[in-house]
């Protein structure tokens, strides 16, 4: 038995066999979609995960007035830290990563000579290592929600408790902010361990995260709030009763992938958008400004996404132009009339006052043109930017998923089937239909700054 097939052989065992999770667990830092940024940092030694602890925020989001927990979920199962993802032989990479459950994306358009990152959101362990200073194999990815930014240098594994649905109590031993990682971004937490499998909710054997706890360590977790506030996350919680690897239903409201939580609208800056060296170096700049320049971004319309990145496949990053294929925003008239903003680079007119979609920003740089190999930070936040009045962006109060239909697509997390995928393997579920409410931070954009 040659190498690749002693590697295939184990990788299916373990995805597919009886999920032994009252096995010691495997758990380390991690990023959906680390391998991005792992790419980005192999050059900078062995491991920049200190830089990641270093207590900086500048202009940070806030999504409510008040610190909590706003969602607990189960990203991906077993694609971080696959032996032989990064492997320079495409054909072993491929064989590796189909073998633990993920995607290989067939290439078909590129202006560069496709790497890794161009085919699959697999982590090597060596790739994993170099951004979190964690060795681990085959780990899942659970993702919680803040309303606050978070105080770096007190997140660790220690501040958590995970219950899984069968009564397990699962200690993180790790956990960080990457890949949300631009000092703006710091409200998303990222754990690692063995906290899943791929049955559906039907089956029996069927393991995910129904509940977090927020526990005392010896740095207790701290989030941040207006001028620098610090407050106490000890004893918060919240639930889940979701898998993405749940079977689906032909409703696309009940589909169990990923979703925004939160929404807003304020005036363009770029305050924050900047990060450390290692990990910014392809990436940055993304913002509005740099997308569409100063004087059409005018307004941002920032999402803020759970259950993972969005992706239209799992794979592929998201292009600039992609507003039309997945996202809407309705504008609501002092009279109640909605006005849907369909298409970019359409002037609309909300009480008489103009307002016109530019493109999404806070993906990857600017390019003359975007295909297959386009490079984007596959983090959790995404930009609408705008153009118009701002009595019209006032007006702009609901964001919308289609999902499907009308020349609509759903939306994937890291662990999404990819254009290619292989028969008879679960990959994660597509984004369900839905619509959050948008923030109107036009006047308070709600954002925290520290710096000890």
């Amino acid at each position: 038995m040659t190498h690749v097939q002693q590697r295939i052989q184990s990788a299916t065992a373990r995805r597919w066999g009886s999920a032994a999770l009252g096995l010691s667990l495997c758990v380390a830092l991690s990023v959906p979609s680390a391998q991005t940024l792992a790419m980005s940092a192999a050059d900078d030694g062995p491991s920049i995960a200190p830089i990641l602890k270093r207590d900086i925020l500048v202009g940070a989001d806030m999504w409510d007035t008040k610190p909590r927990l706003m969602s607990l979920t189960l990203n991906f199962e077993g694609i971080i830290g696959i032996p032989d993802a990064d492997n320079p032989d495409f054909n072993i990479a491929r064989a590796a990563v189909e073998a633990a459950g993920g995607a290989w994306n067939v290439v078909t358009t590129c202006s560069i000579t496709p790497t890794q990152i161009s085919h699959t959101t697999a982590v090597s362990p060596e790739q994993y290592y170099s951004v979190t200073g964690v060795h681990g194999e085959f780990l899942d990815v659970v993702q919680v929600q803040t309303s606050w930014p978070v105080r770096p240098s007190t997140l660790d594994g220690t501040d958590f408790k995970i219950t899984l649905n069968n009564g397990t109590v699962v200690d993180p031993v790790a956990a960080g902010i990457v890949p949300n990682f631009e000092y703006n971004e710091r409200s998303v937490l990222i754990l690692n361990g063995e906290f899943g499998n791929r049955y559906p909710k039907s089956d029996e054997r069927s393991r995910y995260p129904v509940k977090v706890e927020v526990v005392r360590d010896a740095t207790p977790l701290q989030l941040v709030g207006p001028g620098g506030k610090l407050a106490s996350a000890v004893g918060m919680t919240i639930t889940n009763d979701k898998t993405p690897y749940d079977d689906q239903p032909d409703d696309p409201t009940l589909w169990t992938g990923p979703r925004i939580i939160a929404a807003k609208m304020t005036r363009m800056s770029t305050l924050g958008e900047n990060g450390p060296v290692p990990l910014k170096r392809g990436l940055l700049p993304n913002d509005g400004i740099s997308m569409y320049g100063e004087k059409r971004a005018q307004f941002r319309m920032r999402m803020l996404t759970v259950g993972g990145a969005f992706s239209p496949d799992g794979i592929f990053g998201m292009h600039p132009g992609d507003y039309r294929k997945h996202f809407r925003l309705v504008a609501i008239e002092d009279d109640g009339t909605r006005i849907p903003l369909i298409e970019p680079g359409i002037t609309y007119y909300v009480d008489g006052h103009p307002i016109r979609i530019q493109g999404l920003a806070d993906l990857g740089v600017k390019k003359d043109s975007y295909d297959d190999c386009y490079q984007e930070d596959s983090e959790n936040q995404i930009d609408v930017i705008l153009t118009g009045s701002i009595k019209a962006a006032k007006r702009i109060k609901v964001l919308q998923i289609p999902a499907k239909g009308n020349g609509y697509s759903p939306l994937y997390n890291d662990g999404g089937p990819g254009n290619n995928p292989v028969p008879g393997v679960r990959y994660t579920a597509p984004s369900p239909r839905h619509a959050v409410q948008i923030i109107d931070g036009l006047s308070d954009p709600m954002r925290a700054t520290y710096r000890p």
